[in-house]
């Protein structure tokens, strides 16, 4: 039996719009096993709504190395859809390593982020799940490309996810075809600072580094977590981002606050609001 792993991942950390991402310690898991029927189960998050047949995004991914048909899949979901954690780039993660280990092969996550690009329009999130740690992403003329930067960022995130969704594709189409000078060179200078920070483990370079003037106040009005825990920042906690494209939220706390923070928000916040302290997951998506 195939046993694979692969992690959740906030993307953009601010100002790194499309390119600048980390992964999270919550974890999919997919068992794939040889089998005389082509069977599939789901458990967890998106049982009652994911696809059961070969559509299934991780099974697309799966059958660029391997045939399914000669596979039983049972899946293990604990990334909430549509919350901006990097659910489907988890699922094609899942279907890429599982199918080169079915085909006998050890591809690593560069290969394998140039197969998973034609499933996933913006390779940030993929590039964070398939590396791990802290990643950035870009794509030229030798295709899609990604380093890993850091093994964790200097503030220690913790996630706040709202029982509401939002269809990246719907939050994407809210965005200004053009912005500003002033607001482009904002964001330079603030991206410049976070890859600064991730790269140097400044805490205090990163909280001067979360200023986006690109894409986070478009979609605040789909994210209103975004503004109220800016406006009421737990102390202990650094700064407040949009993950992905929301509705969840990441408070980068002092690495031993991390849990102070989290219980004040879990005492401030609705009770349909959940909460969780997590790390940067040092591992990409593999082989167990």
């Amino acid at each position: 039996m195939i046993h694979a792993v692969a992690p959740a991942s906030t993307a953009n950390l601010g100002p790194g719009f499309d390119s600048a991402a980390a992964a999270l310690e919550l974890w999919n898991e997919l068992e794939a096993e040889p089998a005389v029927e082509f069977a599939v189960e789901l458990d967890g998050e998106g049982a009652d709504e994911l696809p059961h047949d070969r559509s299934h995004l991780a099974l697309r991914a799966f059958a660029i190395f391997a045939p399914v048909d000669e596979y039983s899949f049972r899946f293990t979901n604990r990334i909430p859809l549509e919350r901006g954690l990097g659910s489907s780039a988890s699922a094609i993660a899942l279907g890429l390593v599982a199918g080169a280990a079915a085909a006998g092969r050890q591809a690593d996550p560069a290969e394998l982020l140039v197969h998973g690009a034609r499933f996933e329009g913006h390779i940030d999130n993929l590039a964070a799940v398939l590396f791990g740690g802290v990643c950035v992403s870009w794509t030229h003329d030798a295709g899609p490309q990604a380093a890993r930067i850091a093994d964790d960022m200097p503030l220690a995130p913790v996630l706040v996810v709202p029982a509401s969704r939002t269809n990246t594709a719907h939050s994407r189409s809210g965005l200004p075809f053009t912005v500003s000078h002033h607001d482009a060179a904002v964001s330079v200078a603030s991206a410049t600072m976070l890859g600064a920070a991730i790269a140097g483990g400044s805490a205090t370079l990163l909280r001067d580094a979360f200023h986006d003037r690109l894409h986070e106040q478009y979609r605040s009005t789909q994210s209103p977590l975004l503004q109220q825990l800016r406006d009421d920042l737990p102390d202990g906690a650094g700064g407040v981002t949009l993950s992905g494209s929301g509705p969840s939220v990441v408070v980068w706390a002092e690495r031993d606050r991390a849990d102070a923070v989290a219980a004040t928000l879990i005492d401030s916040l609705p009770s349909s609001t959940t909460v969780l302290p997590l790390r940067v997951a040092q591992a990409g998506a593999h082989i167990q």
